[in-house]
């Protein structure tokens, strides 16, 4: 089996050695080898893996560019000779360098990206703590202090419903003796109206 045809475009990009190599990586992986059918199907991880394959390649082939000056590149080309032993060192580099392990670079950024993201959540965090927790404590004081102070208010309502209810009282007994007004022969009426002055 080899690369899902969805990937043609990244396939295209690399030599058929290239493309071998990283089939041959990814099903022996040392952390979490894939299967041939998961690495035959379109899946993330795969299509990240050719990405950094032939952004890999592409340095590496501007690098050779850079590195050949133009004045040496006439000469090579007219001696045939020079053109043989320089293709066969540039091809006997980029096999030793093909030969190195790839799948170590997926493994290495994906941990990387991993350090960074844990890095950013802890920033996050502290931020957020330094910044939202005067606001949080400024808010919490105000909301106990309006707590107090309904309660307070309760308290003062509470005690003027007592002072209106004995305040209700006192007028009906007093409307009560205006209607009826106190018999001197009856002492016992007397003290019943007394004690409803009181309460």
């Amino acid at each position: 089996m080899k690369f899902n045809k969805a990937y043609s475009d990244l396939i295209n990009k690399l030599p058929p050695s290239l493309v071998n190599e990283a089939w041959k990586c990814l099903l022996s992986r040392k952390k979490s080898p894939m299967t041939e059918e998961k690495a035959s199907t379109i899946n993330p991880i795969v299509e990240l893996f050719l990405r950094h394959e032939v952004n890999r390649y592409q340095k590496k082939l501007k690098h050779q560019r850079k590195s050949w000056p133009l004045d040496n590149l006439s000469n090579i080309y007219n001696n045939e000779t020079s053109t043989k032993i320089s293709i066969n060192m540039v091809n006997q580099e980029s096999q030793t360098q093909d030969t190195v392990p790839i799948c170590e670079h997926v493994e290495e950024i994906s941990c990387r990206v991993k350090k960074k993201l844990d890095s950013s959540s802890l920033q996050l965090l502290e931020f957020n703590e330094k910044t939202f927790d005067p606001f949080i404590q400024e808010i919490t004081k105000q909301l106990e202090e309006r707590v107090n102070a309904n309660n307070k208010l309760r308290s003062e309502i509470d005690q003027q419903k007592l002072k209106l209810q004995k305040a209700e009282k006192l007028l009906a007994s007093l409307k009560f003796q205006s209607i009826h007004p106190i018999s001197e022969g009856n002492p016992s009426q007397d003290v019943h109206l007394k004690d409803r002055l009181l309460l």
